[in-house]
């Protein structure tokens, strides 16, 4: 398949992601994003790795919790707590700029987020009675509850919006946003990847045998329908995708961009949400003019995702 240049894609305004002390980083626009804080390491030739140092710690501290502003948070999944952390600090990247809340939406893909909260609801009902259940965690065991969640945290309201399936689900978000933008919906979009570390997720991918990296925090960016200041941005001008077995055709004049691939190698997407802010922060601070982000899922029957970046003045 031919890979088609967007019409009028998102402008990319900014990038942040969650420290291993609960800090979050964020930074906008083209040198400002280089720096070595950025937890993941990317070898270009699809793996990644941790990068040394401390992680975030199993348990959430209540201060953490309760500082993110997202209501009931003792009773959310930790995933939610790190979006809206994640999210809050983006958002002040948009300050000046005077988006009207009804004009920004929020697209969020997340692994395990309801998984750990869904268990200790339900190993409560089915051990010792529904009755004795903590009815609080109940809205937090939907799917959908992060987008919620945050946005409540957030005050926007052009869309809240929830996708599953790790990298690919952030794929989707972005063209979410994109199809927003088109079609005047919104003037901004944050979207975000959140992962946490579930027990019973680390359990399977053990006697799976997976031993990928796994990353545990959130990462995101705040897109734009239109650069918000006078100088260089990065524009998202290819968004496309390929089945099993099909190749995906590039315009001639990107035989020359700066390239990152991520490898997913086995069966599952789990605790690859966050990663595709982390590239591509990697990614854009060392490139140019044009920048390729390659995933190759072979998780979706070999399944690939090409996302194209292009410098504007």
């Amino acid at each position: 398949m031919k890979a088609q240049l967007l019409h009028n894609g998102p402008y990319l305004h900014a990038l942040g992601w969650l420290q291993h002390d609960y800090r979050v980083v964020a930074r906008t626009l083209g040198e400002a994003w280089q720096g070595t804080d950025n937890p993941v390491v990317f070898d270009g030739a699809g793996a990644y790795a941790l990068r040394p140092g401390p992680r975030l710690p199993d348990d959430l501290p209540p201060a953490v919790a309760r500082g993110s502003g997202v209501a009931r948070s003792r009773s959310a999944a930790k995933s939610t707590v790190y979006a809206a952390m994640v999210g809050k600090c983006l958002l002040q990247t948009l300050a000046a700029s005077h988006i009207d809340g009804q004009r920004l939406g929020v697209a969020i893909a997340a692994t395990s987020d309801t998984t750990g909260i869904s268990l200790e609801f339900e190993t409560v009902g089915v051990r010792d009675g529904w009755h004795r259940t903590d009815t609080m965690l109940l809205p937090s065991s939907i799917p959908s509850a992060i987008t919620t969640q945050t946005s409540a945290v957030f005050d926007t309201h052009a869309a809240a919006i929830a996708f599953d399936d790790g990298a690919r689900g952030m794929c989707a978000a972005l063209e979410y946003a994109y199809l927003s933008f088109l079609h005047g919906r919104a003037d901004a979009f944050l979207v975000i990847g959140a992962d946490e570390i579930c027990p019973v997720h680390a359990q399977a991918l053990e006697a799976l045998g997976d031993g990928r990296p796994r990353v545990s925090g959130a990462a995101g960016m705040v897109l734009t329908r239109a650069p918000l200041a006078a100088s260089e941005h990065w524009q998202l001008a290819i968004c496309a995708q390929a089945a099993a077995g099909e190749a995906i055709e590039l315009p001639g004049d990107w035989d020359d961009a700066a390239r990152l691939a991520i490898n997913l190698p086995n069966a599952m997407n789990n605790l690859t949400a966050a990663l595709l802010p982390l590239a591509m922060q990697q990614l854009l601070s060392g490139a140019t003019q044009r920048a390729l982000l390659l995933f190759n899922m072979d998780s979706a029957g070999g399944s690939r995702f090409v996302l194209g970046l292009q410098r504007r003045a």
